[in-house]
């Protein structure tokens, strides 16, 4: 066998057949402490949780998500370079086998942090750059843009391989040309997406967000812009969702659920150890307890747990209604998700306006 194939253990006497053993991807939010107030925040970042794990605690916490063969450990937040111990963390992830990614805001003044990145030689850092200078401070505050790119530039000259997420609101959606030509510069990838209005962007959609149709425009843009910019590779109108997905090729080949990326593919753990089926799902309603890594491990967990097997049955009939649908079928919608209705079903005055039923009634009802 070759010495860069990594043989993986696995149980086989309680494992199912219609999901994959463990999930490929963990999202770990490894603290809510953030540098930054952000307009948009969907989980309200600024201060640590009061029971966030201490150092040991994510060390055990990764061991035990290697031992079930996760796969890529991508780091969240708050921003996680406010964690004094995240260069540790990082570390020991990347040390345990762990492809290694992490989203970061860049916005710091600290200018070891980006040595430090380089030093990690992770497989990817990941940073928000949400517009022009104006638009991109509309949302992170005075003084973030030229930090933000300060760093970014620094990181890409340390050689550091680096991502931009881009958040699609209703002023930087005029930004798209801008945006690339910084992303040609200094990155490989660039992800736009737009925002679900949660936390501190709570009910912003009626001034912030943009409409179906504005999103498709845009989205056709960025198809033409590509041409100039063979280099980088962009991703658009939930894209990454859909090829992280599992499709209903892999139905008939090997009868597996069909399922978006959330409790299909990825799983994520909030900083207190809490597991979760989505980012935002936390932050939308206490109701979805799905267990603790200190008192449960996640093969268990992603095997077993009934209120998971709910979100799952929630989220296969929602993509099979975009499956059906005319508009969907066409790219002419990006598709819903379990995430946006379910603040659609709890908050029925919120609107969707990713999904062409974004006026109506919370899917998860009609389905």
């Amino acid at each position: 066998m070759s010495k860069d194939v990594e043989k993986l253990k696995a149980k086989t006497d309680t494992l199912r057949k219609d999901v994959i053993y463990s999930p490929i991807r963990v999202y770990f939010e490894i603290t809510l402490a953030c540098n930054l107030r952000c307009r948009y925040c969907y989980n309200n970042s600024g201060a640590p949780r009061l029971d966030e794990l201490n150092t040991k605690e994510i060390f055990d916490a990764l061991t035990d998500l290697k031992k079930h063969n996760v796969i890529d450990i991508r780091f969240t937040g708050g921003e996680p370079t406010c964690r004094k111990d995240w260069f540790e963390i990082m570390s020991y992830a990347k040390d345990l086998g762990f492809a290694v990614s992490c989203n970061t805001n860049a916005a710091y003044t600290d200018k070891s942090i980006p040595e430090k990145f380089a030093a990690l030689n992770i497989e990817q850092v990941t940073v928000s750059l949400d517009g022009g200078k104006e638009n991109h401070e509309r949302n992170r505050g005075k003084g973030t843009f030229d930090r933000t790119i300060n760093n970014l530039k620094s990181m890409h000259d340390l050689g550091v391989n680096l991502r931009i997420n881009t958040l699609v609101n209703k002023y930087s959606i005029n930004d798209i040309e801008f945006i690339l030509e910084i992303a040609s510069k200094y990155v490989k990838e660039i992800n736009f997406f737009t925002i679900v209005f949660l936390g501190r962007g709570f009910h912003a959609e009626n001034s912030d967000g943009v409409t179906v149709s504005e999103h498709l425009e845009m989205s056709k843009k960025i198809e033409k812009l590509k041409t100039k910019y063979p280099h980088l590779k962009i991703l658009h109108f939930a894209e990454v969702s859909h090829t992280t997905s599992v499709g209903q090729e892999c139905e008939s080949k090997f009868s597996l659920k069909v399922g978006p990326p959330s409790g299909f593919t990825t799983f994520n753990i909030i900083s207190n150890g809490d597991y979760a089926c989505g980012g935002y799902s936390p932050y939308i309603s206490n109701n979805l307890p799905l267990g603790n890594i200190k008192k449960q491990n996640i093969f268990d967990v992603w095997q077993n747990n009934n209120k998971l097997e709910e979100i799952r049955l929630d989220s296969q009939k929602l993509i099979l209604f975009c499956n059906n649908c005319e508009k969907f079928k066409k790219r002419e919608c990006q598709g819903s998700k379990y995430e946006t209705e379910l603040i659609r079903l709890l908050n029925p005055e919120v609107k969707n306006p990713t999904c062409i039923f974004g006026d109506g009634p919370s899917l998860l009802k009609i389905c």
